[in-house]
């Protein structure tokens, strides 16, 4: 059997998809409908999902990844404010007790918030994509850094509203102008442009589950 790995926060799949490469059988939670989520989906409040869970006797999970919203960690919302509550210290909280390898993911902004993260950058797992998200875990993650951005590099964000946000030096635009090319760049062919624009990169997710997958077989050698 597959180790399990339970996706909380999972939006549209874009974690569930690498780790599922990188060989995790996932289950998704999020308190909103998924439906393009590509396994098994529960919508349900995450950490009320933790809270339930029943660690007495055999865990029903291997590992567990958690993607608090990002919006109370933006830069955007860093400047403005947000009215979305910043969830990373109470779900590390809640993960801790479950004694379980454990991934919290977010954004730059969240860098504070988490403990000793490692950064993967788009660009670093071989996509054509501006893209940097921290990672924090329980047991030891190494990732390539950050390589040097390209110019033609598209940045997949925002509402798709055809506004210029950014401008190259040659003219064209950094943000992805339509969903075919914000697609490419994330190699994500499933989700709308609203779900894309919040999605993991599969192969961030690929990188870090190769690596779970690692200390959960080296754990059960010894």
């Amino acid at each position: 059997m597959k180790p399990r790995l339970l996706d909380l926060f999972c939006g549209a799949g874009g974690s569930a998809v690498g780790y599922h490469r990188a060989g995790f059988d996932v289950i998704g939670v999020d308190n909103r409908p998924q439906p393009h989520y590509p396994f098994r989906f529960v919508q349900a409040d995450a950490l009320a999902v933790l809270e339930d869970l029943d660690y007495t006797s055999h865990p029903p999970y291997d590992a567990i990844h958690a993607s608090p919203p990002c919006q109370a960690y933006t830069t955007m919302n860093n400047r403005h404010g947000s009215d979305s509550p910043p969830l990373i210290a109470e779900t590390r909280e809640l993960l801790e007790q479950m004694g379980l390898p454990y991934v919290i993911e977010n954004v730059m902004g969240a860098k504070r918030e988490l403990r000793s993260p490692v950064m993967v950058c788009g660009r670093s797992v071989g996509l054509t994509l501006h893209r940097h998200r921290l990672f924090e875990s329980n047991v030891p993650l190494m990732t390539a850094g950050c390589t040097r951005p390209d110019d033609r590099d598209a940045a997949v964000y925002g509402k798709h509203d055809q506004r210029r946000i950014w401008t190259r030096a040659d003219g064209s635009e950094l943000r992805a102008a339509t969903l075919s090319e914000a697609s490419t760049a994330m190699r994500v062919d499933w989700m709308t442009w609203d779900e894309i624009r919040e999605a993991i990169p599969p192969a961030f997710t690929e990188l870090i589950g190769y690596q779970l997958l690692q200390h959960l077989n080296a754990r059960v050698v010894a």
